[in-house]
């Protein structure tokens, strides 16, 4: 009796543990979906992409992949025949103040209560109470922060969107960028990269402006990095201007259409491929390998000690319990570059997560292009190169490249493989 209690436990115990596992993983898969699905709420495009795609076709993840795809869908550059507004959501207020010294008049805002907004949208679901008119030397402040003073007339809409009430500043495109470039580069930076940053930030915000309309979202960008950073400009240098002015209307076209322009800080050596991130070819986001030397400049290389209790707590908000982990491995591309990141387990289960952008963002580590280099007590020693998504440009490597003489032109063309540079205003 013993002996076939035995054989029994034998045969069983690895179903047991068949089981256990299938169970952890259908938690992961469930609570990555569900992160997908926020992602889409917040704009954060690539990253659902890579979920839904790392997901395959569990539930309905090959629906939303095919609904978000579309985002990227080519968009005709002539449809822009002039210089737009672009329309920059700049904060959640609880409460909202504009000053203007030249009346004597301060005009005060507090969110009302829910409800007081007036509906004025049942497509896009958002709210607006009422537009601002900001004036020239107007200050701006929001929940007790300056935004310092208008440097032009700007209306000011106030909408209540996803729950929160928003500022959102209605501004010329081309002023827009003379606030997006210092707060994206160094104005020191050599003309031709402070050119090719001017394209490339038009060109992105141009194809941001388009699908924010045809969505019926209340704004077009915010002022963060989800987009691209923005600050009210108190003063342009004349090398902003320059840029800018010397660009005017000139976008980076893929036959004819706009791209979707990434950039990033520094590539490490070589960009990411779209498609390996996301499965979704954009051909223009491909990998390059680059042509200067970045080891002495800024993010070429860095050190980080990553808290496994981050990484554990990561894990705990997908598998709904603590798990401990012992180490990492990473499937890389043939550059180095990590796709996904497999988390070895005290128990000897196995989790894999996509990389590139979920797991990074949510480990807080500057690139995908990353080794493990070691274990010391309660962290992993890791050794990386560039920050960023490694998407598209990167702008270090475009500073190096205007130093080694090539013009803006030629940078763009490098980084975005088959593109044009076209003025259509």
């Amino acid at each position: 009796m013993g002996r076939l209690l035995i054989r029994v436990l034998v045969f069983l115990l690895p179903l047991l543990v068949f089981s256990a596992d299938n169970r952890l993983m259908e938690k992961v898969k469930l609570h990555l979906y569900l992160k997908g699905v926020e992602y889409l709420k917040t704009a954060n495009y690539i990253g659902a992409l890579e979920i839904f795609h790392f997901l395959g076709n569990y539930r309905d993840s090959q629906t939303l992949y095919r609904s978000t795809e579309r985002f990227f869908s080519p968009i005709p550059a002539k449809v822009f025949k002039s210089e737009p507004t672009i329309r920059v959501a700049i904060a959640r207020f609880v409460d909202l103040t504009l000053t203007c010294p030249q009346k004597a008049e301060k005009v005060f805002f507090k969110v009302p209560p829910k409800g007081a907004f007036r509906k004025i949208s049942y497509k896009s679901g958002f709210y607006k109470k009422l537009t601002l008119k900001g004036k020239k030397g107007c200050e701006l402040t929001i929940n007790g922060i300056s935004y310092g003073k208008l440097p032009i007339d700007v209306d000011i809409d106030l909408v209540e969107y996803l729950g929160s009430a928003i500022a959102v500043l209605k501004l010329p495109l081309e002023f827009y960028l003379k606030g997006v470039l210092p707060s994206e580069v160094y104005p020191s930076w050599n003309i031709e990269a402070l050119k090719a940053q001017a394209v490339a930030s038009r060109t992105y915000a141009l194809f941001n402006i388009y699908r924010a309309r045809e969505a019926g979202k209340p704004f077009d960008v915010d002022s963060t990095t989800n987009y691209q950073a923005f600050k009210i400009p108190q003063r342009i240098l004349p090398q902003i201007a320059e840029a800018v002015d010397k660009t005017r209307g000139e976008v980076i076209t893929y036959r004819g259409s706009l791209i979707y322009a990434m950039f990033h800080s520094n590539s490490g050596g070589c960009t990411h491929s779209f498609k390996e991130i996301t499965g979704l070819n954009l051909p223009y986001l491909s990998r390059v390998k680059e042509k200067c030397d970045l080891k002495n400049l800024k993010w070429n290389t860095w050190n980080k000690n990553l808290s496994k209790r981050r990484v554990e707590q990561i894990l705990a908000s997908l598998a709904g319990r603590r798990l401990r982990i012992t180490d990492m491995e990473i499937k890389r591309n043939s550059c180095g570059r990590g796709l996904d990141i497999t988390l070895l387990l005290k128990d000897g289960e196995r989790i894999t997560l996509p990389l590139s952008v979920y797991f990074r963002l949510e480990a807080k580590i500057p690139s995908d292009w990353f080794y493990v280099i070691g274990k010391s007590g309660r962290y992993f020693l890791l050794s990386g190169r560039g920050f960023g998504h490694g998407l598209g440009m990167s702008q270090w490597g475009a500073y190096c490249l205007s130093q080694k003489g090539w013009n803006y032109k030629e940078i763009l063309r490098f980084y975005y493989r088959g593109t044009e540079i076209e003025k259509i205003y």
